[in-house]
C-alpha cells in the first residue's frame, strides 16, 4: 500500500509537467492521434495519471551543427514489468487497474524510469507520452532512438490473452505509423548477452526487439519469447541481428529500388529514405512487410486524426 509520503511525491513530480489537450483514446505520434482498431486507449492526458513525470522522460533532441532537430524513433523495445521465470500465458483478461498502478509507480519511484505504453491484464492501453516527440527512460543506451512498450505480468511469468493480443496490435500499428519496419529477431537468438550492435543503443538496428537485447540486467524473460511469436506469426519479419543480416537483405533491397529509380545511400539501414521510396512504389506506409495493394493483409490499415 503506498505511504502518504509516496503520494505526496507522486503528484509533486506530475505537477511539473506542463498539461496539454486531452487526445481522445489513442496513440500519440507527433502531435497526431492513431487510434488502434479493437484496443482500448487511455491516451496520454486522458485521465490525471495518464502521463509521464517530468523526471521519466525529455524531449527526443540532439544537436545537428548548431541546430537542435527531433530524433525519430526506429525501434520499438518490448518489455515485461517483472521478466519473471517463466513466462506463462493465461486464458482471457485479467484484473483492471494495472496500467494505472504501474505509472503510478514509475512516477513515485526516485529511480526516473517509465515507458511510452503500458498494456494492463484487462488488454487496457495507456499511452504515457508523444511516442516520437518524447524520449522515455526506459532502455538506457536505446532510449534515444526506441519507443518503450510495458505489459503487465503477475509473479511467476503469468499474463494474459488479453494483454498480449493488445500489446501486438499496439505494436503494428504504432510501428506503421513512425514508419519502423516491422522485423524482429530470429526465434531462438536469445544467447544470455545483448548483441555488439546494441552496445551505441543500436543507432543501424531497426525494428521490434526487447530489452534483454540491449543489456545484461535484464534476462530471457524481459519480455520473453511468445510476444515474438505473435509477431512473427503476423507475418513480421526475423532476421539474425547479431550476424548483420538484416543489413545485407536490406541492402539489397535498397539496390533493387536504385534499380527503379530511387537514389539511396546503400547502407543496409531502411531508414526515412527508404520507407518514402517503398510507399512511391506502392508498399503500404513504405513497410516492406505490409506488402502492396496487390497482396492480401489481414491487419487494418491505421487511422490518424489531428489533435486541435
Amino acid at each position: 500500500m503506498p505511504t502518504l509520503a509516496y503520494a505526496a511525491a507522486t503528484v509533486k513530480r506530475r505537477s511539473r509537467v506542463k498539461r496539454t489537450k486531452r487526445t481522445g483514446g489513442g496513440l500519440l505520434i507527433n502531435k497526431t492521434v492513431v487510434p488502434v482498431p479493437g484496443v482500448e486507449i487511455i491516451g496520454c492526458y486522458d485521465a490525471a495519471w495518464s502521463h509521464l513525470s517530468a523526471g521519466d522522460c525529455r524531449p527526443r533532441t540532439c544537436y545537428q551543427g548548431n541546430r537542435v532537430v527531433t530524433v525519430k524513433p526506429h525501434q520499438w523495445i518490448l518489455h515485461k514489468t517483472l521478466a519473471d521465470d517463466p513466462e506463462v500465458l493465461v486464458a482471457g483478461k485479467g484484473p483492471p487497474g494495472a496500467s494505472h498502478k504501474t505509472a503510478d509507480y514509475w512516477a513515485g519511484s526516485p529511480l526516473h524510469g517509465g515507458a511510452h505504453l503500458v498494456t494492463g491484464h484487462d488488454g487496457i492501453v495507456a499511452c504515457l507520452a508523444d511516442l516520437w516527440l518524447v524520449e522515455a527512460y526506459h532502455a538506457t543506451v536505446s532510449n534515444r532512438y526506441s519507443v518503450g512498450h510495458e505489459t503487465c505480468e503477475l509473479v511467476g511469468g503469468r499474463f494474459y490473452e488479453a494483454a498480449a493480443h493488445a500489446t501486438i496490435e499496439v505494436c503494428l500499428a504504432g510501428c506503421e505509423a513512425l514508419g519502423i519496419q516491422l522485423q524482429t529477431p530470429k526465434k531462438g537468438h536469445y544467447k544470455g548477452h545483448p548483441w555488439k550492435r546494441m552496445l551505441d543503443g543500436g543507432k543501424n538496428c531497426v525494428g521490434i526487439f526487447g530489452h534483454r537485447d540491449n543489456t545484461e540486467h535484464r534476462g530471457r524473460w524481459d519480455p520473453g519469447e511468445i510476444l515474438f511469436e505473435m509477431l512473427r506469426d503476423r507475418g513480421v519479419e526475423s532476421f539474425d541481428f547479431a550476424a548483420e543480416e538484416d543489413l545485407h537483405v536490406w541492402m539489397d533491397r535498397q539496390r533493387w529500388l536504385n534499380g527503379r529509380g530511387h537514389k539511396l545511400l546503400v547502407d543496409g539501414m531502411p531508414g526515412a529514405l527508404t520507407t518514402a521510396a517503398l510507399k512511391a512504389e506502392g508498399y503500404r506506409s513504405g513497410i516492406w512487410a505490409l506488402g502492396t495493394s496487390r497482396t492480401h493483409h489481414p491487419r487494418t490499415r491505421v487511422r490518424v486524426h489531428h489533435v486541435r
